[in-house]
């Protein structure tokens, strides 16, 4: 299984499908390298939670497509100030901001999350669709383990291009399960591992640890 381009790289990072029109362009990080950021802060947000961004930390996904494909994707995070943060991927940056509101994309007016976290909650996504709050409390399994008390969103957007954002955000993992169905196929991605990077053997390889 080797890493890959995949729709979901391009979702996770902040970007939309190619087929769903331009999208307002994304702000260049505000640093170049990985070390520098952020440590040891909080937004203090209760939904901070449930999309927590620990600077230097790396989240790992399995990717799986319905044409038998299968790869895998990575994302770091970047802390920038205790209200805003960074995720990123080989296909870019997603800026986000902690408020009182909920979790908001930098330079986008839009949600990721909003508050309060509870089932029927619903605003306007970040990829354009009616986004809503479908379950709350739930468990899921995948690659990384057991989590519990996770919030589940659906995204769904019409037109001529119709595509459904089902996302499960688990307490201070963030993101474990991300499912994009569209017309011209589906993709899942389910975490693999999370938490800080470790350093082992001479040239200091890095690997993730698991929770």
């Amino acid at each position: 299984m080797t890493p890959r381009p995949s729709a979901l790289a391009l979702v996770l990072s902040g970007f939309t499908f190619a087929a769903c029109g331009p999208a307002t362009p994304e702000p260049r990080p505000s640093f170049t390298t990985p070390g520098e950021g952020v440590v040891d802060v909080s937004s203090g947000t209760p939904i901070e939670r449930y999309f927590p961004i620990v600077h230097g930390n790396l989240w790992h996904y399995e990717t799986t497509s319905n044409d038998g494909a299968r790869g895998l994707l990575l994302v770091r995070a970047r802390r920038t100030s205790a209200f805003e943060g960074e995720l990123v991927t080989p296909k870019g940056a997603r800026r986000v901001a902690f408020t009182s509101e909920g979790v908001a994309l930098l330079g986008r007016s839009v949600y990721v999350l909003r508050a309060p976290v509870v089932v029927g909650m619903s605003w306007t996504g970040e990829h354009g669709g009616g986004t809503r709050i479908v379950a709350v409390g739930q468990s899921v399994t995948v690659p990384a383990g057991r989590f519990e008390g996770c919030v589940v969103t659906v995204e769904e957007r019409g037109g001529d291009v119709p595509v459904r954002y089902t996302t499960t955000f688990c307490p201070d993992v963030g993101i474990t399960v991300l499912d994009v169905e569209a017309r011209v196929g589906h993709e899942r991605a389910e975490l693999r591992s999370y938490g800080p990077p470790v350093n082992i053997g001479p040239e200091g390889t890095s690997v993730t640890t698991t929770p």
